[in-house]
């Protein structure tokens, strides 16, 4: 028998005798506890210490065990062999820290002194835990690397977007880029789009990806597609999008129809709320920064019970901030409710309510003309802060709430039932000028007036699945039935002003020119009411099959869904395959279709007819690589992405449309998330992205003025290359105890400006940084304060994006963000 001990600095390597153990993330046998109380705990024993040691094979878990505790192990290599550990996170002592490493792998321990312990077969059976199949289960169980956990460091390893299922990444033949905790903590991010700024295929189309914005669509594009957002797995009608809510967010690459319905084919985002916790923990946070911007943040969790069988959590934020252009506020006020009720040990409902409102919100359609800003006019260039809007006609509020059910039953180790259903309402209104057009001659900008009142919009949400694993000789299936339903209604008054608002001048803007009375005298009172409403029901299916190292995941999805008088019922199918090598290579190999409904009228066979959903597919193929022994992933993607049924010019009947347009993406994306080191976190990323007009007879004119075929023509604002890096560093508590520093840099390749590709959005490169700093560290009677101060864009570089001659944006200056906060 070889006996593996661990020693600080030392690493003994003897060879290793597979078990096969099939284990569960939380649940303990009978014999994991047996050894507990052995031997008196004396002071080392009784000392609290922090642990962060994700699920992996036992082995190497015992030896982050060993540094993080100073307990040398001992164990017969034979038994551990390759069995695999659960996650332990948190604060506790070195006893209850091995007895949770230990839950499930039928192993006992016994203390032979205060700092050494052995470990033996327990001699009762081994007690299986969960199997997590489908839905949206639970983490409050504490496993940091689940796929509904907040990741470990920069990484994450495990993710349920694209299979509903909780899946290893490498496992998995698609493309799915995880922001965890731990980056939005370093970040700190006031938006969603913020927050992705280092993952690849992202594109910020407004430039100022600060502005909050509640939307199911966030100004993000993926892949050369506008991006939809999903919260726990279902479209985000009014989910509260503000980072601090949020345990992770996924960006699931290429067409996903199959799961989630109708989506553009580059690919969504889902988001994971935070759940209860079964430790107790709470922090309460004030920030600031520049523009005027404070808040304050609360987020406590914890039991309700002794059992531990009901848990809480109670989350909220409040924010007012200003911008760097004039006249535009924001201000915020929004909480998150929990309660999870752990009905018994296979049953689980966790429901969650939310509320926000925002009396003042930022305004979303003023920009800046590309004469001056973009482009040199004999004015010069105008101001970051300049405003082309008038104050006395410019408001915006939202109201919204949301209420979610999440369900778990396990009714075998192998079959099991999940459903996540929700309820949102919202209710919003604004007024506000648009810019149209430029005149250089005179140096004066064209304005229209735009209002919408009493828009209130809701939807109900379901999706439910059963899982069940079964074999079939040496193959192994992991199959999955699921149902979808959705229904969204809104309705209310909106109206234009194309004929009364005064022009703006470019250089002297005069304010107080345009008011409420102006457009209510030309509008006579009057407002149109519109009503909207779409469904969309759907039935979907996958197999996600394991054959010796290879893994082949099929699905397909049948959906009905109406949009006004348009019906339709589409098919789409998913289609992968990926081999993972013993060494942690995993090529892959996926084709996936998507669907998006349009309107419009188009002349087919003699009728006038509604158009056909817009049908996106893709073929992708690319290389995954888990390091062996290390918390990281790295992966290379190459695919090419259609979008068929795009609507141009009849030539015959130019009233009319027809579906003959095709739009193509193509690209490569290179990316590496890594924990490299005890306290050094790693992210690099690479994107090359050609998006164009493939096959189309519109016409778009020059900045010239020239009309041009747009047959071959580059999408505005899509770069050909993108590239970003961002390190984290915690020092050495020898060192600088407590201190975390980190840097990013963020490039961003010339785009063209308009859809007739006649001038460019220049390329830039932008820095980021930031500190933070845990007291408790230097000093024990500031145990849980922590400051921690982030900023973007520190050398202050001015940059813009345009995607025409009269809309423009300009990015970020430098922000600066910090916050005070105390941990518990």
């Amino acid at each position: 028998m070889t006996v593996h001990r661990c020693y600080r600095g030392v690493r003994s390597f003897s060879r290793l005798y597979a078990i096969a153990l099939l284990m569960g993330p939380c649940l303990a046998g009978p014999g994991a506890r047996a050894a507990e109380g052995q031997i008196a705990p004396t002071t080392p024993l009784a000392t609290i210490r922090h642990f962060s040691i994700p699920a992996q094979p036992l082995r190497g878990a015992l030896q982050a065990y060993f540094r993080q505790s100073g307990v040398q192990v001992a164990y017969p290599t034979s038994d551990a062999g390759a069995v695999r550990s659960v996650a332990v996170m948190g604060d506790f002592t070195p006893q209850e820290g091995l007895s949770r490493l230990l839950a499930g792998t039928g192993l006992t321990y016994r203390f032979t002194s205060p700092n050494s312990v052995t470990l033996g077969k327990a001699a009762s059976a081994i007690v299986l835990g969960p199997v997590r199949v489908g839905g949206t289960a639970s983490s409050s169980g504490g496993d940091a690397q689940s796929a509904y956990g907040p990741g470990v460091g920069f990484v994450a390893t495990r993710s349920a977007s694209a299979t509903r299922t909780d899946t290893p990444l490498i496992e998995m033949p698609k493309t799915v880029y995880v922001v965890t905790r731990k980056q939005m903590d370093d970040l700190q991010p006031l938006t969603i789009g913020a927050a992705l700024r280092y993952t690849p295929g992202i594109v910020s189309l407004s430039a100022n990806d600060s502005t909050p914005s509640a939307s199911l669509f966030q100004p993000v594009h993926q892949r050369g597609f506008e991006s939809y957002t999903f919260v726990d797995g279902l479209l985000n009608g009014t989910s509260v999008s503000d980072p601090f809510f949020l345990d992770r967010i996924e960006a699931l690459s290429g067409p996903s129809s199959v799961m989630y319905g109708q989506a553009n084919p580059g690919g969504l985002i889902n988001m994971t709320l935070k759940r209860p916790t079964e430790k107790a923990q709470g922090q309460a946070n004030v920030g600031f920064g520049n523009y005027g911007r404070y808040e304050g943040q609360v987020d406590f969790s914890g039991p309700l019970n002794k059992s531990r069988t009901l848990l809480y959590r109670l989350i909220g934020v409040g924010i007012t901030q200003g911008s760097q252009i004039d006249y535009n506020h924001y201000k915020r006020l929004a909480a998150q409710g929990d309660i999870e009720w752990k009905i018994d040990k296979k049953t689980d409902l966790t429901i969650i309510g939310q509320f926000s409102y925002d009396p003042e919100s930022l305004d979303p359609w003023i920009g800046v003309p590309a004469y001056g800003s973009l482009i040199k006019a004999n004015f010069g260039r105008l101001p970051v802060s300049r405003y082309y809007g008038d104050p006395s006609f410019n408001y915006n509020w939202n109201r919204e709430y949301m209420v979610e059910a999440i369900f778990h039953h396990e009714f075998t180790r192998n079959l099991q039932f999940n459903s996540t259903a929700r309820f949102d309402a919202q209710s919003n209104g604004g007024c506000g000028l648009w810019l149209n057009s430029v005149d250089p001659t005179t140096e004066t900008i064209s304005r229209s007036a735009f209002c919408d009142s009493s828009i209130k919009g809701r939807s109900s949400q379901m999706t439910a699945n059963l899982g069940y694993k079964l074999k079939t000789g040496p193959i192994s299936h992991s199959l999955l039935v699921g149902v979808d339903y959705r229904a969204q209604w809104s309705d209310g008054y909106w109206g234009f002003d194309f004929a009364t608002v005064p022009d703006a001048s470019i250089l002297h803007p005069v304010y107080g020119q345009y008011t409420f009375a102006d457009y209510n005298n030309y509008r006579k009172g009057k407002s149109t009411w519109a009503k909207y409403n779409y469904w969309q029901d759907g039935i979907y299916f996958q197999d996600q099959i394991k054959w010796r190292r290879f893994y082949v995941t099929l699905a397909g999805r049948q959906d009905w869904n109406g949009y006004g008088d348009l019906f339709n019922r589409p098919f789409t199918w998913n289609a992968g395959i990926n081999y993972v090598s013993s060494i942690g290579l995993a090529p892959y190999f996926n084709y996936a279709k998507s669907f998006m409904p349009q309107t419009g009228s188009v002349y087919r066979n003699d009728n006038i007819v509604q158009p056909d959903p817009l049908s996106g597919h893709q073929w992708e193929g690319g290389l995954k690589y888990q390091i062996p022994h290390t918390q990281s992933l790295l992966t290379a993607a190459y695919y090419d992405l259609s979008e068929n049924n795009v609507l141009v010019s009849n030539p015959d009947f130019p009233q009319y449309s027809s579906e003959v347009g095709q739009v193509k993406s193509k690209g490569v994306e290179l990316s590496a998330h890594a924990n490299l080191a005890q306290g050094l976190d790693l992210i690099l990323n690479y994107t090359w992205n050609r998006v164009y007009n493939s096959r189309t007879n519109l016409t778009g004119q020059t900045i010239g003025g020239e009309t041009v075929s747009l047959l071959g023509k580059r999408h505005a604002q899509q770069p050909t290359n993108m590239a970003s890096g961002f390190i984290d560093y915690r020092f050495p508590k020898g060192i600088a105890p407590g201190l975390s520093i980190n840097f990013g840099v963020r490039y961003q390749g010339r785009s063209w400006a308009d859809q007739a590709n006649s001038f460019r959005n220049p390329s830039y490169v932008l820095f980021d940084t930031g500190f933070s700093w845990d007291a408790g560290q230097v000093f024990s009677s500031m145990k849980g304060l922590n400051i921690r101060l982030s900023m973007n864009n520190v050398a202050n570089k001015i940059y813009v994006q345009c995607n025409s001659t009269d809309l423009c944006y300009y990015g970020d200056k430098r922000v600066a963000y910090g916050t005070i906060g105390y941990h518990f």
